[in-house]
């Protein structure tokens, strides 16, 4: 397997896709698949065709995001590409479209064209679904039922600039919104890992009454009620703030938490969450502190690259809100990860509305979140270095 990465910053869409595009394919060869993350800031059409044209005839994946990691650098306007080239390597695409209709079937339907493309019973799995849409976790569940355990499962939300009005998802040469981009590899010799470095605090919240992303109650309140009486009496003005550092946290049987994130508060004093919390649901309020979450994403790292023999990419996935939270201490984080796979191993992330990682098999749709794939030849052990 050989990589590529590639990145430009250039305003004009075409001159930035075909500056990551080639630079990476100088890297790669003619690539196998190709992996486009893009920010809202350009005509998405163009960048797409142009990024086909210079790449060829391989597949390629992909999303709109919040911005673009190259190396240490993190730029919320530009055209990042990764391309995985290799005789061994196998890809299937699909753009599953209309997620939010049924997103339980829009998952499996992504699963049994993903399988019927590549007719693979193990391989990575790379899901890009829009970020704003509801109920990512049932579709995330539907492409698990379809294609259940032997495959490796990353990916991340497709968002914009902050503005909220509308992602992109690409697949070969089709996008869309309100979709599900979706990409399986096999052949590739990958090692992923996901965590956050929350914390949980005081006794635990019962979710009560919720309609989608709104929460109603909380502890038999109203929701927000319950949530200031622990953090003093915060106004409805400061939440926006004052939730951002601190999150619910979800916790599975193994002491793995999954992390929710709190937007506003409504008239009636509901909490909007970017992800859906189901009711009768045990939570408890989560803290963290920038160098514990730093810390985390180190470990991630290294536990992701300890798959492989030789590390040749990585690419990541990280939440935007953990770049708003950490402002110019999330340079920090970049460094971190890097330091921990190796400096010299090219990097491409995308700062993403919610991430795509695996605990213990099944994927699972995070907040404030960082997940991590390290691709290289081999696999890990004492002499991977």
């Amino acid at each position: 397997m050989k990589a590529g990465v590639g990145c430009s910053y250039d305003k004009d869409a075409v001159k930035a896709a075909s500056g990551a595009a080639a630079a990476a394919v100088g890297q790669s060869g003619e690539p196998v698949l190709t992996i486009l993350f893009t920010t809202d800031s350009y005509d998405q059409e163009s960048v797409l065709a142009e990024v086909r044209r210079v790449t060829g005839g391989g597949h390629l994946v992909g999303f709109c995001c919040g911005g673009v990691i190259h190396g240490e650098h993190i730029c919320t306007q530009g055209v990042g590409v990764c391309t995985l080239a290799g005789d061994d390597l196998q890809a299937a695409v699909v753009l599953q479209e209309d997620i939010s209709r049924d997103p339980l079937e829009a998952g499996r339907s992504a699963g049994r064209g993903l399988l019927a493309g590549a007719g693979a019973s193990d391989g990575q799995v790379f899901l890009f679904p829009d970020g704003f849409c509801a109920n990512i976790s049932e579709t995330l569940q539907g492409v698990y039922e379809v294609m259940g355990a032997g495959f490796g499962y990353i990916g991340g939300g497709a968002g914009d600039n902050l503005r909220f009005f509308r992602t992109y998802q690409f697949a070969d040469d089709r996008l869309g919104s309100d979709s599900m981009a979706a990409a399986l590899i096999r052949g590739l010799s990958a090692g992923s890992a996901v965590g956050h470095g929350w914390r949980p605090t005081g006794e635990p919240f019962i979710i009560g009454h919720t309609e989608g992303k709104r929460v109603l109650e909380i502890n038999g309140r109203p929701a927000f009620d319950a949530y200031r009486e622990r953090l003093g009496d915060i106004s409805p003005e400061e939440f926006a703030r004052v939730g951002m550092k601190n999150p619910l946290g979800f916790p599975d049987i193994r002491g793995n938490y999954t992390i929710r994130d709190p937007l506003s508060v409504g008239r009636d004093g509901s909490i909007n969450f970017v992800t859906e919390i189901p009711a009768d649901a045990v939570g408890y309020l989560m803290e963290g502190r920038t160098d514990a979450l730093i810390a985390a994403a180190g470990r991630i790292a290294v536990s992701a690259a300890a798959e492989v023999h030789k590390p040749q990419v990585v690419i990541l996935f990280d939440c935007i809100s953990r770049y708003l939270l950490m402002g110019d201490q999330f340079g920090r984080e970049i460094a971190t990860i890097r330091a921990a796979v190796g400096t010299d191993v090219p990097l491409l992330g995308a700062l993403t509305f919610g991430e795509v990682g695996s605990y213990s098999g099944s994927p699972l749709f995070q907040n404030k979140t960082v997940s991590v794939l390290v691709a290289g030849s081999g696999k890990g052990g004492d002499e991977r270095r």
